[in-house]
């Protein structure tokens, strides 16, 4: 049954692009969306009148399974809750989404109730109306279904590519390179690893550290920290589970494995988890590769008699850090809780990297306390928007959009009006051909710039915010975290609802000395060394 569906302006749609998995493979993620975006603007200009505004132009560069890994979709669909959009363009159903009927659901459930229709190059959906929304969910299904059998037919390809010894990872260990190489017919390639040099010396110096030396994953640590070796990432620090890995890779032997860190799915906290744990021994398959071993199989052997026999601390996995998770040292790691022995002493918070970064550790209590402040004053701040209808910053980003508004509305009457003069069957109604020429050309430039100053303004008008649900989750967190029976975990998951992250910094304890007692206003030492902390500070960034 034919429907009639509304026009619609081009400021009032939402282009998006992403490039899918199942797209022309020699074509780039640059490449495909540049041959949507002509497919699109062909469409938007046949059927619109005009070509999107590049502030309504949403790529997804990097693209993930679900909707919550996909940054350019999620503006996108913030974007529909406003009423001045009305669709949304795609080159086809399946570009919003692939992934779980979870997700189709959202997608369907967000375009009914803002009242947006998807448009594609071959049909428009009005999710509103039943046999638009089946459809819509068809489309989808569809989509999620071929993605599922496309997963299966990737992992065994990949399966039978391991077992040929070729290997599938995206990244090469330490150590190696990645090298693509053909197979015997020239038609196919395979990648492989090749020993990269300057890593692979590292590698066998490891394994002689431990096996032979007696040196401890710390302590080889310290000596390449010492060294100036650069991990794979390029970064000084290194861990002791980095050396760990590299002991228990089968890549320095020659061999390639598969299900090392194999996807499960979890439910935590009524959300599905996706993790990637490391599988223990026996639990993954190893095969022959196609490279040259770094280290011999006798070494590798007794560097995994050296681990399974070192003893293991059995440890507390309980919670003790409220902010686990939330802060960290101005150097970007970690800031992590800590108790420090033999003596007895109040837990403590430092940087995962202390001993490189140097950043001087905090009393829990003390920064727990000061966090409970700043959300103090967060509250107060909101109370006080709340009393004062303060929504600043909304409205005079939307005075400013219906100024353009007006403006741009204004210039398209006066072009309207120069062209009915230049058409004036009276030829002296109307302007010199020069003069109509220079106003008209003015005129044009004028509106491009009103344009794309509308579609920036609405690119950039900031969400509203609702104060009174701020000041009720800001108090329920502060109360959570002053209350002794409230676990660490609830508290944990208080703070993580109202704190993006939080900024620690702080200098290097300074030993007090006769010296420096009175510029440090400290007392003169008299016995022992006493030691000098100078203030920390933090940076809150809430959500």
């Amino acid at each position: 049954m034919y429907r009639e569906y509304p026009t619609f302006r081009p400021e009032e749609i939402l282009e998006y692009g992403r490039k899918s998995q199942f797209d022309d493979p020699l074509l780039t993620v640059e490449e495909q969306l540049e041959k949507h975006e002509k497919i699109l603007d062909e469409y938007a200009m046949r059927h619109f009148g005009g070509s999107i505004p590049a502030g309504n132009k949403y790529k997804e560069i990097g693209s993930g399974e679900t909707l919550k890994n996909r940054i350019e979709i999620n503006k996108v669909l913030r974007r529909i809750e406003r009423p001045e959009i009305r669709g949304v363009l795609v080159v086809d159903v399946q570009r919003l989404s692939r992934g779980s009927l979870k997700d189709a659901g959202k997608l369907i459930e967000l375009f009914q109730y803002s009242n947006t229709y998807v448009i594609t190059p071959t049909k428009i959906y009005d999710i509103r109306d039943e046999y638009d929304r089946e459809a819509f969910e068809r489309e989808l299904k569809r989509g999620h279904e071929y993605l599922e059998y496309y997963k299966k037919i990737q992992a065994r390809g990949k399966l039978a590519s391991v077992r040929e010894g070729n290997y599938v990872g995206s990244v090469a260990p330490f150590g190696f390179d990645r090298v693509k190489k053909p197979y015997p017919d020239g038609k196919r390639h395979y990648w492989t690893l090749k020993e990269k040099p300057e890593e692979a010396g590292i590698v066998r110096a490891i394994f002689d550290w431990y096996c032979n030396e007696g040196l401890s994953t710390s302590n080889i640590c310290r000596r390449l920290g010492q060294m100036g070796v650069r991990t794979k990432n390029g970064k000084l620090k290194w861990s002791p589970m980095m050396i760990e890995k590299i002991l228990g890779n089968v890549h320095y032997i020659g061999k390639v494995r598969w299900n090392w860190r194999k996807v499960i799915k979890i439910i935590k906290d009524q959300e599905v988890k996706v993790l990637r744990p490391q599988a223990k021994v026996g639990e993954y398959l190893i095969f022959e590769g196609k490279h040259n071993g770094l280290i011999s199989e006798e070494l590798y052997d007794r560097a995994q008699e050296i681990s399974g026999s070192a003893p293991r601390k059995q440890l507390d996995l309980a919670l003790r850090n409220a902010l686990a998770g939330i802060i960290f040292c101005k150097c970007g790691y970690a800031m992590v809780h800590t108790s420090f022995s033999p003596r007895p002493t109040p837990p403590k918070l430092k940087c995962t990297y202390q001993r490189i970064c140097k950043t001087g550790s905090v009393d829990y209590q003390e920064i727990i306390e000061r966090v409970c402040s700043s959300i103090r004053e967060s509250i107060e701040d909101f109370e006080i928007r709340v009393v004062n209808n303060q929504s600043d910053s909304v409205k005079l980003h939307k005075s400013l959009i219906d100024s353009l508004e007006r403006k741009l509305k204004n210039l398209k009457e006066q072009e309207v009006l120069q062209w009915q003069a230049q058409t004036d069957p009276n030829p002296d109604k109307r302007m010199p051909p020069e003069i109509f020429k220079t106003l008209n050309e003015k005129l044009l430039i004028e509106k491009a710039e009103l344009e794309d100053a509308l579609s920036e303004a609405y690119e950039s008008l900031p969400e509203p915010i609702d104060y009174k649900e701020k000041i009720i989750k800001f108090t329920e967190a502060l109360e959570a975290v002053e209350n002794p029976d409230v676990s660490v975990e609830d508290k944990n998951r208080y703070l993580k609802d109202i704190i993006e992250r939080i900024e620690y910094e702080r200098g290097t304890n300074i030993m007090v000395t006769k010296n420096n007692y009175k510029e440090l206003g400290m007392a003169k030492p008299t016995r022992g060394m006493e030691w000098y902390a100078p203030p920390f500070k933090i940076d809150v960034f809430l959500k």
